[in-house]
């Protein structure tokens, strides 16, 4: 671009409205460009596995769901939801992958740990599990768990949130629709199956 001394610019003043315009331009360029990094950072939960899983966890509900959680020591699964405030723990949590679908297994280990952890059965408590880990189609990955095993976590005091489920619940807090009061009121009061569809609409299924 041709520079100019400050006078000849000011003989045309439009050139100023250009100049702001490129100015807003590259900001908006900017912040979509920070929105897209943060979009693809979200997506991690969909394939990490292990402590790398839990520890990715943690950071999605502290940065992309504004729900403080901190690592917890017990095992490489579990960590803590936190009242900030207060800096005392509210909700017990664990983060697993799998090949397939949720199991009674994974919640019979979630259940020992909370107890192994003081808490009583009925703390609040919450699973996460990347479902069809290994499965590349998403549609293939969209099962809902089986219907014994939410059963058996709404008796359990378990609410039971596929990272599917939580990446959308990120999006529809992204998209200016609230689900954070819902999610939080389903994990304070019971257990079960907390699912956000692919029209991001949420139900509890206990």
């Amino acid at each position: 671009m041709t520079e100019l001394p400050e006078y000849a610019t000011a003989l045309d003043p439009s050139e100023q409205q250009v100049y702001a315009r490129i100015a807003d331009m590259e900001s908006e360029i900017g912040r979509l460009k920070a929105q897209l990094e943060d979009s693809r950072k979200a997506k991690q939960i969909l394939f990490l596995t292990e402590g790398a899983l839990r520890d990715e966890v943690v950071k999605f509900f502290t940065n992309a769901l504004a729900m403080s959680a901190k690592i917890s020591e017990q095992t490489k699964e579990s960590f803590w939801l936190m009242a900030e405030a207060l800096g005392e723990e509210w909700g017990f949590g664990e983060a697993r992958d799998s090949v397939g679908n949720i199991s009674r297994e994974m919640l019979a280990r979630a259940m020992i740990n909370r107890h192994d952890c003081g808490k009583p059965d009925d703390f609040p408590g919450l699973l996460v599990v990347n479902t069809f880990s290994e499965t590349a189609d998403l549609d293939a990955r969209d099962q809902p768990p089986p219907v014994d095993v939410i059963k058996r976590a709404s008796e359990d005091h378990i609410l039971l949130v596929r990272t599917l489920d939580l990446l959308r619940l990120h999006q529809k807090e992204q998209a200016g629709f609230a689900g954070m009061n819902e999610f939080e009121e389903a994990f304070r009061g019971g257990g079960g199956w907390f699912e956000v569809n692919t029209s991001l609409a949420s139900k509890l299924h206990a």
